[in-house]
């Protein structure tokens, strides 16, 4: 770790300190100041937090345990990197819970619920061309279909392949203006058949979806790699 990301002692007051060497270290990855394959050590962590090495284990230990952080030989810990195996492993589950989240939102969601996802769908036009806004827009969006599906135990597999898609969040597709108009169009469909409560287009819009995001970050990671190269 180069440089330590920013924590806000706000939210560091009264919490459990396993709690905050785990979001501190998730916050770095998610915002993108630590990368994959970056060393994160135990030592560092507890340095960095003025905490003892036990807590900054344990916090750790459970990023390991979702898949945020891997173990490499001579190296430790570091930042999960995802290959294209693994990727596409990734998005075939997450497509099968997001499928099933879309429906289970058209015939559970309450009508407050319903509104607040198409009301997501409408301010994000005007986030395009901002990567960030985007990138966060997208994340609540798909946290509001997690919440209107009322299923404890798909919202619970999905937020955490989530979590390791934004492990990434330099692949993110969203580095892509087009892709960002074409998540736009994704949501609004999605989001019309979820409000209509029409659970099989929902469920179709939402594989439709992450199939699209599947194609576009296989671009962005081809794209990454000849860059690479030609260095």
């Amino acid at each position: 770790m180069a440089r330590q990301p920013v924590i806000k002692r706000s939210q560091a007051d009264g919490m459990p300190l396993a709690q905050r060497a785990y979001d501190a270290v998730r916050q770095a990855i998610e915002s993108g100041e630590l990368s994959p394959g970056d060393r994160v050590s135990e030592y560092r962590i507890a340095d960095w937090l003025k905490i003892s090495r036990t807590p900054a284990r344990e916090g750790l230990q459970r990023l390991e345990a979702e898949g945020l952080l891997s173990y490499r030989a001579r190296r430790g810990l570091v930042v999960a990197t995802i290959d294209e195996d693994a990727l596409k492993e990734l998005f075939l589950a997450r497509q099968v819970l997001e499928s099933a989240l879309a429906e289970q939102a058209a015939q559970n969601g309450s009508g407050p619920e319903l509104s607040a996802i198409m009301r997501h769908c409408e301010l994000e036009p005007g986030l395009v061309g901002d990567r960030d806004k985007m990138y966060e827009h997208n994340r609540a969006f798909h946290e509001l279909i997690r919440r209107a599906g009322h299923n404890r135990y798909l919202a619970k597999f999905s937020l955490g392949l989530d979590d390791v898609v934004a492990a990434d969040r330099r692949g993110s597709s969203l580095i892509d203006p087009d892709r960002q108009v074409a998540v736009v169009e994704e949501h609004q469909k999605l989001a019309k058949a979820i409000a209509e409560r029409d659970g099989a287009a929902a469920g179709r819009a939402a594989a439709n979806h992450i199939k699209a995001a599947f194609a576009a970050r296989l671009r962005v990671s081809a794209a990454r790699q000849s860059a690479t190269e030609a260095d």
